[in-house]
């Protein structure tokens, strides 16, 4: 049986790299395949993927990433999907890379994919120097809580069922998962939790086409404890 899979591309504020990210995009995948959510832009970015075509959900305001995930997971089930693929507009992934993402989702070898730009040579292209530190460490936590060998838990490119959040021990409406929690938190329960069948797979990640103030949005120190902060609740069963 054939599956229905959604390209998710969150945005916001990419006004300097969302036209040419979403023109790459439609080589390889149609318009009724890729759903941006914007999250409250205010640089007109919005508007782009408007006038381009695509299927587009607003935020009025800025919420966060996660509550933008959110909105497009719930999209996804609502209208049929059977598994998500999640990307940035900021056009640091490949979608030519997108199919090996996906490919393990889509024909039912596993429930998971996450992509790790560690998994082979010369795919962290331009990582600025201190995200060259700082992920290997996170990882290095995550994978301590986790009790598994990931390679690279900070990359955002992911895919998997969205039967998966049909799951009783699943609850996305939590206003504390509003930032980059949320990925964390599916990360954590799809691995720990649930025990889902999962799988690494090399992607690259592109960094050399953004200025210098473009390349992150996270906020040094309560960015950091956003993204920790679901391992830490979760172990301790401070949240559910």
């Amino acid at each position: 049986m054939k599956r229905r899979g959604l390209i998710l591309v969150v945005n916001f504020n990419q006004s300097q790299e969302i036209e040419k990210y979403l023109n790459e995009c439609l080589q390889y995948y149609s318009k009724n395949q890729i759903l941006v959510v914007d999250d409250g832009s205010s640089d007109g970015s919005d508007q782009v993927a408007e006038s381009l075509g695509f299927q587009l959900i607003r935020h009025q305001m800025n919420q966060g990433i996660g509550a933008a995930i959110r909105t497009g997971l719930k999209w996804g089930m609502e209208n049929g999907f059977d598994w998500v693929l999640i990307s940035s507009s900021n056009g640091k992934m490949v979608p030519a890379e997108f199919a090996q993402v996906f490919g393990p989702v889509d024909a039912a070898e596993v429930e998971f994919v996450q992509g790790s730009r560690y998994l082979r040579t010369d795919t962290n292209q331009g990582l600025p120097l201190f995200r060259r530190f700082a992920i290997p460490a996170f990882t290095m936590v995550a994978r301590v809580l986790l009790w598994t060998r990931l390679t690279d838990v900070t990359c955002g490119l992911r895919c998997y069922r969205l039967s998966l959040l049909k799951d009783s021990r699943i609850n996305l409406d939590q206003s504390w998962l509003d930032r980059y929690e949320m990925e964390y938190y599916l990360l954590y329960k799809f691995v720990k939790v649930m025990k889902v069948s999962w799988r690494e797979v090399p992607v690259t990640i592109r960094y050399g086409h953004l200025a210098k103030d473009r390349k992150s949005k996270i906020v040094p120190i309560t960015g950091w404890w956003s993204m920790i902060r679901p391992f830490v609740f979760l172990t301790l069963r401070l949240r559910r």
